[in-house]
């Protein structure tokens, strides 16, 4: 039986992911972070290791013998922008897995990027992975980080053959977001802590779905290639008409113009400087959230036979999760 080396196994996606490989035959070694308590693995036949992708005697130990890797574990934070822990995560702690994966002569490596590594586009056309980055304006260290790893990586496989494929997954919904990570957005809106939205979009898509992509993509696709992984892209107010639908509540939110977003994040911004807590939503996070921000998916679907669970589907199991692990 195959192994797989997973990395963020404790998170929404990674707690996917070992599902997937286990249906699909492999044996996995799950990766979770020292010290914290997971039960999204609870129930699984996987072989948990604590540890840190910044320690590379650790990853030497846990990749030895198995055939492929999927490396999942990231830092996402947005808040503050730029931060030296950001980078070492999300750079230093990939080039750390990479290395491991090389030595030990793994079959392939699937990295788990991020679709805004690509220019957005509009429903009508929307981004694809040969549309230019569009990013770079916000300054942020987690999509910079993305962006500049990603590109190592290709590096890799073009000078030095290093076996790796590359998912990046748009904004994704589902069930195992003990964090909360995405699925906060559903959390508060939920609660009614959410008295509006903007005037952008995403393209948002099932977990699952991003899980059965990883996991296909250590058999299909071709190494050296980038495959976003989407679905549906909407604008706020379909996407919260949805989730209002699912939690069983009246869709009461009123659109909320952008110089008020705006407004209202600079102010959270100075706030946060000041208290030294995170704000709800930073200046950056206001400007972003006005751009629409829709992907094509038609790659990972053609190439790594990525299921289109409809998003409805895909906020039910996040619902449900919340409501079951006392969430809501």
């Amino acid at each position: 039986m195959e192994k797989v080396f997973i990395t963020g196994a404790d998170g929404m996606l990674g707690a996917s992911i070992c599902r997937e490989c286990l249906k699909q035959g492999f044996s996995v070694k799950a990766m979770t972070l020292p010290g914290r308590v997971v039960h999204v693995l609870d129930g699984l036949d996987v072989e948990r290791l604590e540890g840190n992708i910044l320690d590379t005697a650790f990853l030497d130990g846990a990749i030895a013998g198995c055939d492929y890797v999927i490396h999942v574990a990231a830092s996402t934070t947005v808040w503050p922008r730029r931060m030296k822990s950001i980078v070492e995560v999300n750079v230093e702690g990939t080039r750390n897995v990479a290395a491991a994966a090389r030595k030990h002569l793994i079959k392939r490596m699937v990295h788990i990027g991020t679709a805004n590594s690509f220019g957005h586009g509009s429903k009508e056309h929307p981004g694809n992975e040969l549309s230019a980055f569009s990013f770079g304006t916000f300054k942020l260290d987690y999509i910079d980080s993305k962006l500049y790893i990603q590109k190592e990586l290709l590096r890799m496989n073009k000078e030095e053959d290093f076996p790796v494929i590359i998912v990046n997954p748009t904004y994704m919904i589902g069930p195992f977001d003990s964090g909360p990570s995405s699925g906060k957005m559903v959390l508060e809106l939920l609660k009614g802590n959410m008295p509006g939205y903007s005037l952008g979009g995403k393209n948002f898509v099932c977990s699952i779905d991003v899980a059965v992509a990883a996991v296909n993509a250590l058999k299909l696709g071709q190494t050296g290639q980038c495959y976003i992984a989407g679905n549906e892209n909407l604008n706020y107010k379909e996407f919260f008409m949805k989730v209002c639908e699912e939690g069983n509540i009246k869709f009461k939110l009123i659109k909320v113009p952008a110089f008020l977003v705006l407004g209202l994040g600079l102010f959270n911004s100075l706030l946060a400087r000041i208290l030294g807590k995170a704000p709800r939503i930073s200046y950056t996070m206001a400007r972003m959230s006005g751009v629409s921000q829709y992907y094509d998916s038609t790659k990972a679907r053609k190439e790594l036979d990525m299921p289109q669970t409809p998003i409805k589907e895909g906020i039910a199991l996040c619902v449900n999760w919340f409501k079951s692990n006392g969430y809501l």
